[in-house]
């Protein structure tokens, strides 16, 4: 039997998500698989939770400055640019 399909959010599937390849040294994949592990995770959870993170560590003026960003990315990409 196989688990239901599970996204950060209720209704949404992980594979529906795009997907993300990014180069990390070999020390920082090890820890993200063992951090999997041990919290029972799934690794892109772990990659989420860890952004959140962050989110929250910035200033708010820094995150003002993020926001503006994905603002402008939103409507570059609707505009078709």
């Amino acid at each position: 039997m196989r688990r239901p399909p599970a996204g950060a959010s209720a209704g949404e599937k992980v594979k529906d998500y795009p997907q993300l390849s990014v180069r990390i040294p070999q020390e920082a994949k090890l820890f993200l698989g063992a951090l999997s592990l041990t919290q029972s995770k799934p690794q892109w959870r772990i990659v989420l939770e860890s952004i959140e993170c962050l989110r929250r560590s910035l200033s708010e003026s820094d995150q003002r400055g993020v926001l503006e960003l994905i603002k402008r990315r939103k409507v570059t990409r609707s505009v078709g640019l």
